[in-house]
C-alpha cells in the first residue's frame, strides 16, 4: 500500500488548521478597498468567532490539491533531472492539480467574504453558484488561481527540493527538523514574493458578489483604484502562512514517510 495518499493529506490539513486564521485576515485584507491592519481584521474576527470560517472546503481543497501536485512532482523528479525542469514539473503539478481543485478554492473565499454567515453549507452554496453562472461558474478566478499555483510551486516544491538537497551536499544536516525548517523558510519567501499578485487577484475574482469582469478588468481596476501596492496586500500575513504552512507540512510529511 502507498501510504503517501494517506500521509499528503493528513500533513497538509494539519497545516492548513494550524494556520488558516492567517489565510482568513489575508483574504479579508486583499478585497478590502482601504487600508485595515492585520490586528483590527483579526480582532473583530475572534470576537465575531470566525477565524475559521471556510475551512471545510479549504481542508477539501488540500485533500485534492496537495495530494495531485506532491505525487506528481515526487513521481516525475528524477535524480537526473535539471534545475530548470524541476522548476517547469513544480509548475506544471501545481497548475494542473489547482484546475482540479479551484471550486472549493471559490467556496472557502465565498464563506469568507459573504456577509450573512448563518445556516451556510457547501452544497447549498455550490447549487447557488451553479444556479446564477451555470458550471463553469465553479471556476470563476480559476486562471488566477492556477497562476497563482505555478508560482507557489516555483517556490514550494522546486525551491524547498532543491534547497534541501544542496544543504545536505554543502554540509553535515541530513534529514532532520532543522533540514527541513531551512528549506521551508527559503522557499516560502520565494513563493510569497512570487505569489502574491496573483494571490490579490484570486482573492477579488472569487469574493461573494466580485466587482469585476473577468481578470483583466480586476487588474486593471485596482491598479487604476488603489495603485501598484494594492497587488501586494497581505503580503505579511501570506508571508507568515506560507512559511508557517510550509514548515508544518513537511516536517509533518517528511517524517510520516521516514516511518517505512
Amino acid at each position: 500500500m502507498d501510504y503517501k495518499f494517506i500521509y499528503i493529506p493528513f500533513s497538509a490539513c494539519v497545516a492548513e488548521t494550524v494556520t488558516y486564521p492567517i489565510d482568513y485576515v489575508k483574504t479579508r485584507i486583499q478585497v478590502q478597498k482601504n487600508n485595515i491592519s492585520f490586528m483590527n481584521i483579526f480582532n473583530n474576527a475572534l470576537k465575531e468567532n470566525n477565524v475559521f470560517d471556510g475551512l471545510k472546503p479549504s481542508l477539501m481543497r488540500h485533500c485534492v490539491y496537495t495530494l495531485l501536485r506532491i505525487n506528481i512532482y515526487e513521481k516525475f523528479n528524477k535524480k537526473d533531472l535539471n534545475i530548470t525542469n524541476k522548476y517547469l514539473l513544480a509548475g506544471f503539478s501545481g497548475g494542473f492539480s489547482q484546475f482540479i481543485a479551484s471550486p472549493f478554492d471559490l467556496i472557502k473565499v465565498q464563506y469568507i467574504t459573504k456577509k450573512n454567515k448563518k445556516n451556510i453549507k457547501i452544497n447549498h452554496m455550490i447549487k447557488n453558484i451553479y444556479k446564477d453562472n451555470g458550471f463553469f461558474g465553479l471556476w470563476r478566478g480559476g486562471g488566477a488561481n492556477i497562476s497563482r499555483a505555478i508560482l507557489v510551486n516555483f517556490g514550494e516544491l522546486a525551491t524547498y527540493d532543491t534547497t534541501k538537497q544542496y544543504i545536505k551536499k554543502q554540509t553535515n544536516i541530513q534529514d532532520s527538523i532543522l533540514l527541513y525548517t531551512c528549506s521551508s523558510l527559503i522557499s516560502s519567501n520565494f513563493s510569497t514574493i512570487c505569489c502574491n499578485p496573483a494571490d490579490v487577484i484570486k482573492s477579488r475574482m472569487m469574493e461573494t458578489k466580485s466587482p469585476y469582469k473577468n481578470i483583466p478588468d480586476c487588474i486593471y481596476k485596482t491598479y487604476k483604484n488603489e495603485g501598484i501596492f494594492a497587488f501586494y496586500k497581505g503580503f505579511f500575513p501570506l508571508w507568515f502562512r506560507m512559511a508557517t504552512w510550509q514548515f508544518t507540512f513537511w516536517v509533518t510529511y517528511e517524517n510520516l514517510k521516514n516511518i517505512n
